[in-house]
């Protein structure tokens, strides 16, 4: 931890830029050709207080993380820059001796895996009602290593396997249902689908099918708008319409089932193409 702490400070550029490249996570594919990361959960710890961000990094590592830690909005900065791929995590004191960490969320926001943002702080007055729109976790000070690490596992997980199964409960989709409402949510194209699923065309079909059929969806566009909508009503950030387009009744005249390699009249349109 005290190495990753005087990364800025006692390396040059070219040295830092080896330091993350040497310790860039492994990656192989697995059964279901997703692949898969093998690293511990990284996070990054910013407080101007040498000691006690010392402790709570001490208690974190032997618990398994990869620890950062930034002194200053500065050198938060320069490290959300360089480890930014690797990041599940920020946590932040809110006032630092260069400024509010509320300046790091849009700097949080922007990287590539959308760390989660957790602001812990005695000076709960002084959060600005704007910072909210970037949705950090805030913690009133005094907490303990301890339970700031249950905090964090649970936040670094992210939210979209969450809400994912929470849609599949909502709709009571099978486990192969589910995986092919994820497929086509990525943009899979028809072979692609099957290859992924690990089955014929068909049956990928089939799957899609019936997914449209328990979510009351008319096609496999419309299941994904609903998926979106259903993630965007979890964010607490959607009018009373997207909730009322999730929990629609089911469509009329139900998608048909596959057969023969071939989609229906109402066939799950897109897919085939």
């Amino acid at each position: 931890m005290r190495e990753k702490s005087l990364v800025k400070g006692n390396m040059s550029k070219g040295r830092q830029d080896e330091w993350f490249a040497d310790r860039q996570p492994s990656a192989h594919w697995d059964a279901d050709g997703e692949t898969r990361i093998f690293r511990s959960t990284s996070v990054l710890l910013v407080d101007d207080d040498r000691p006690a961000a010392d402790e709570v990094g001490r208690h974190f590592e032997r618990n398994g993380f990869e620890v950062f830690v930034a002194h200053s909005l500065a050198e938060a900065r320069s490290l959300l820059q360089q480890a930014q791929a690797r990041l599940d995590a920020v946590v932040t004191e809110l006032l630092l001796p260069d400024g509010s960490s509320e300046a790091l969320l849009a700097d949080i926001e922007a990287c590539a895996r959308q760390p989660a943002a957790i602001i812990a702080t005695t000076r709960l007055t002084d959060l600005k009602p704007a910072s909210l729109e970037y949705r950090p976790i805030v913690l009133m000070k005094p907490i303990s290593p301890a339970r700031l690490l249950q905090v964090v596992r649970t936040v670094a997980r992210g939210y979209a396997r969450p809400v994912i199964r929470r849609f599949v409960e909502r709709f009571g989709l099978s486990r192969r249902e589910a995986e092919a409402v994820v497929c086509v949510a990525q943009g899979l194209r028809p072979k692609e689908l099957a290859e992924r699923m690990r089955c014929s065309e068909p049956t990928a079909y089939c799957h899609l099918t019936h997914a449209c059929k328990k979510t009351g969806s008319s096609h496999y566009q419309e299941l994904v708008a609903k998926l979106l909508a259903f993630a965007c009503h979890t964010a607490g950030h959607t009018p009373p319409d997207h909730r009322a387009f999730v929990d629609q009744p089911p469509i009329l005249k139900p998608v048909e089932n596959v057969a023969k390699g071939r989609v229906g009249e109402n066939r799950v349109r897109g897919v085939s193409g």
